[in-house]
């Protein structure tokens, strides 16, 4: 662990202890770089959109999403393929038709909660 600097700014008091207990834990958080990858992946408008629409309705297919968004199946494919790989969506085939639809997962829950504080 780097040593801790207590002079990085002007202050009156420092508590050390605190600082040298947020800097271990900063430094075991190997989930962060797992996090981070979770919003690059959510923060793309598009994206962002098929989740919302998906968090609208139990499933909707590609052909759906397409119609919605006004983009083409073939883009809509290729962004539900990433929301898919990040474990964001399942798949339901029924058919020639994959229907598509949110996972019960910690990180989908509180985009819902975001989702709703947009209506």
């Amino acid at each position: 662990m780097p040593e801790l600097s207590t002079e990085t700014c002007i202050r009156k008091n420092v508590d050390v202890p605190l600082l040298q207990r947020l800097q271990k834990q900063l430094l075991q958080k190997d989930n962060l770089e797992k996090l981070a990858d979770l919003l690059t992946v959510a923060g793309n408008e598009t994206r962002l959109k098929i989740l919302y629409l998906l968090s609208q309705s139990s499933e909707l297919c590609v052909c759906d999403l397409a119609d919605i968004t006004g983009m083409t199946v073939s883009s809509i494919s290729h962004q539900l393929s990433k929301l898919r790989a990040y474990g964001f969506i399942g798949k339901r085939r029924e058919g020639q038709t994959i229907f598509y639809r949110l996972l019960d997962t910690p990180f989908v829950e509180i985009l819902k909660q975001l989702f709703i504080l947009e209506d």
